[in-house]
């Protein structure tokens, strides 16, 4: 990555693994640079790794303006699946970052979480 402001905070649980932290880090960075992002001068992504009971994942935006969103995901599901949540929440960064947010968002990131988490693979990222 270039020297943008580009932050990925791991906001840590103790139930994360290393293994876990490295695998999410390198999908947001595909996704930064898949998704049309690479070209931001300032994105801040925490991320929160722990278990979930009624989801596998969410994201939330902190601040518009900053560019501060929160990221949190599901440990308790297979890798692949795993992976697709990271994918899905990026997504919905991107569509906040471009005002593209319409409806409850699922839509884009359901429609694209599967094809893209299979271009990652084919990408030889992980």
């Amino acid at each position: 990555m270039k020297n943008h402001k580009i932050k990925i905070n791991g906001v840590w649980n103790c139930s994360a693994s290393l293994h876990e932290k490295k695998i999410t880090r390198k999908t947001i960075e595909w996704c930064i640079k898949n998704l049309g992002l690479s070209r931001l001068k300032k994105l801040n992504i925490n991320v929160s790794i722990k278990a979930l009971k009624d989801c596998y994942g969410y994201c939330e935006e902190i601040s518009h303006k900053d560019r501060k969103y929160n990221i949190v995901i599901s440990n308790n599901q297979h890798l692949r699946y795993f992976v697709m949540t990271i994918i899905h929440e990026m997504i919905h960064i991107k569509q906040y970052i471009r005002n593209e947010w319409s409806g409850d968002g699922e839509q884009e990131a359901l429609i694209n979480e599967g094809r893209l988490s299979n271009k990652l693979w084919e990408d030889n990222i992980l």
